[in-house]
């Protein structure tokens, strides 16, 4: 019989073979191809020249590279949070320098390091490739320790038996009742998860979408707080943080959000423990000693330069400047004390769950958004700090990003709420929201029978909400409808990959997205309300080369990845693949198909080779119910010229 020793053993091995995996995969990837090649597929840059070095809380430094002329830094693949090399002649080499990516701009990249002190930095010639997660995989290997560590029947204990499936619910537990919401709008689903989460040390919040559970789980939090408990709230990734962090910020929540401020939205910029450590007394005493040690460091160099000091003498100065820093971190490291322990909420990712910044602080629960999308290790990292938990997600939606193998084979892509939601107790900790607030009911229709049973009603204030309802906009007759299907069957247009990048694209296609955009645009549809999601990345790339124009006014063209958890008025979905061999590559996961075709608030089109569609059954499916609804048309019918007057 397996116990929690052998889920905690599978679930290690899982871990170490998903590191090892991308370990190989990110060293392959500088052996395999060029530089060059790697700057050409947009994940990696060369000709680095330092612009400017920084001071940063937690003993950091930022440092601004500006790249060589000519550099597109609008489709590079790396964003902030991405762990990053900076090297001059091999990336093995030496004196190769790990940070992180913290920030970019029109013209410049920052990257975040831990020492500044090496005098190379500011030579030109620098490298940075994108490396594997190290520090992601320290904290799940510890999280997992931990766990091991447990004294048999402690509450630790008893929890992990819960969350592997091995034990039952406590009898004992019941929802709490709530005497006054704060949210009077909350569906009677919504309320009832509130409650239930309030009166167990272990919930889920099943949220389909658009069914409002960023809602829900601010309503808690807000419960939680009144009862005087402090709530870590967490999620997987920093865009699901930002969103339920934003939604209590607006309620008036004392809250701090863990993250670099270029991590965050801009919303919640001002609520980092950077900018109000940046904003505090204490930041204005720890300015002025760092200035005065970067004068005496400048004038260090220009005396070595003359070759005009001693080795005492720089010994001296040394010890002078390392004392204004001293004393910098000392004043930053007491008001960053001073601000967490006063905030009843903080939000950070789950993976920086057990950060420095948050060592040692003291939570009574701990809310994980986006449980389906964190691995088991990461969500122990969040779990592992308070007694009582709430985990919220939808399994029906992106699953975890697992690369290799054996870990996929090991059960890392399955998650605690997957299986505990279609386990055998899944009526005592589930709580299912049904009523979705985003889609026209037309949109709703495949979905809700494809993937959620027919559960799911969309409520009245959406049900009927046309697109042409919106001021300005005009009708399209051929596109009348809130969903239409464009079948691209018999026109040619072929998938194809270029060089050496593994990404799919489709020509073709692109230049048939671009023309429907603009006739969107032409129609009166503001940019801003118009997202384009393609599930390859050198697809994104096309469509976004033919519509520069756009992107500068709002559009956004992304990755579905990119759309996880967010909404648009309209939404052009392009499915890429065409082939006679019937592949259809990262289409088969229909969980990614899911969430592109519920992004879309009163019109969408989907873009395909219904030949190829035909062949597999959920996309068979999502052709039949296009033709039975009228919502089929084809791509022979015209080139989606843009509408005239």
């Amino acid at each position: 019989m397996i116990d929690l020793h052998d889920e905690l053993s599978r679930l290690s091995r899982a871990w170490i073979a998903e590191r090892d995996a991308a370990r190989v995969r990110y060293a392959e990837e500088r052996t395999n191809t060029t530089l060059a090649e790697r700057v050409e597929a947009r994940i990696a840059l060369r000709n680095l020249t330092l612009d400017e070095a920084l001071p940063a809380p937690g003993e950091r430094v930022l440092l601004w590279f500006r790249p060589e002329r000519g550099t597109n830094l609008r489709d590079l693949r790396l964003g902030p949070g991405d762990p990053v090399l900076l090297w001059r002649t091999q990336p093995d080499e030496p004196g190769a320098v790990h940070g992180v990516l913290a920030r970019r701009s029109p013209d410049r990249v920052g990257v975040m390091i831990s020492d500044d002190s090496r005098d190379d930095l500011w030579d030109a010639g620098w490298r940075l490739d994108r490396e594997a997660p190290e520090v992601t995989f320290a904290r799940g290997r510890d999280a997992l320790q931990a766990a091991a560590a447990a004294p048999p029947k402690s509450v630790d204990w008893q929890r992990l038996n819960l969350l592997f499936g091995l034990s039952a619910p406590p009898r004992n537990q019941h929802p709490v009742p709530v005497e006054e919401w704060f949210d009077e709008g909350l569906e009677e689903d919504q309320r009832d998860a509130v409650r239930r989460a309030l009166g167990q040390d272990l919930s889920l919040v099943l949220g389909p979408p658009g069914t409002g559970k960023t809602r829900t789980l601010a309503e808690l939090v807000r419960q939680s707080v009144a009862r005087g408990e402090r709530v870590l709230v967490t999620a997987a990734s920093h865009t699901a943080v930002d969103n339920l962090a934003e939604r209590l910020v607006r309620a008036g929540v004392k809250l701090v959000r863990i993250g670099h401020p270029a991590r965050v939205s801009p919303e919640m910029e001002e609520h980092t423990l950077d900018s109000l450590l940046e904003r505090s007394d204490a930041a204005g005493l720890a300015r002025g000693w760092i200035r005065e040690a970067e004068a005496m460091r400048q004038k260090l160099r220009q005396r070595e330069k003359r070759k005009a000091t001693t080795w005492a003498e720089r010994r001296e100065v040394m010890g002078e400047i390392n004392g204004f820093y001293a004393s910098a971190k000392r004043a930053t490291r007491d008001a960053q004390r001073g601000i967490l322990d006063g905030a009843p909420v903080i939000a950070v990712t789950a993976a920086g769950s057990e950060s420095w910044q948050i060592a040692g602080q003291r939570f009574d629960r701990v809310v994980l958004d986006e449980a389906t999308q964190a691995p088991d290790p990461i969500a122990l990292v969040a779990l592992q700090q308070a007694p009582w938990a709430v985990l919220a997600g939808d399994p029906h939606q992106l699953p975890p990003t697992v690369i290799g193998e054996e870990a996929e084979a090991l059960g890392l892509s399955e998650t605690f709420f997957e299986r505990l939601a279609a386990g055998p107790h899944a009526a005592e900790l589930v709580t299912l929201l049904r009523v979705q607030h985003r889609m026209h009911e037309a949109l709703m229709a495949y979905p809700n029978a494809a993937t959620y049973g027919g559960a799911l009603r969309a409520s009245p204030e959406v049900a009927k909400a046309l697109l042409t309802e919106v001021e300005g906009v005009r009708e399209d007759p051929s596109r009348a409808g809130p969903f239409v299907l464009l079948d691209a069957v018999g026109r040619g247009w072929e998938e194809e990959r270029e060089g050496e990048d593994p990404s799919t694209r489709n020509p073709g296609n692109a230049v048939r997205i671009v023309a429907e955009v603009r006739r969107l645009v032409s129609r009166g549809v503001a940019p801003e309300d118009i997202g384009v999601i393609t599930p390859y990345q050198a697809q994104v790339r096309l469509i976004r080369d033919g519509l520069v124009d756009l992107l500068d006014r709002g559009l956004e063209v992304s990755s579905v990845d990119g759309f996880q958890g967010r909404e648009k008025l309209v939404i052009v979905v392009d499915l890429v693949r065409s082939n006679d061999e019937g592949e259809i590559g990262f289409l088969r996961d229909v969980r990614r198909m899911n969430v592109a075709l519920t992004r879309a608030k009163r019109w969408m089109m989907v873009l395909g080779d219904g030949a190829l569609m035909a062949r597999h059954r959920y996309y068979k499916g999502l052709l039949e119910h296009a033709e039975t609804t009228g919502a089929w048309l084809s791509a022979w019918a015209d080139e989606g010229e843009a509408l005239e007057g």
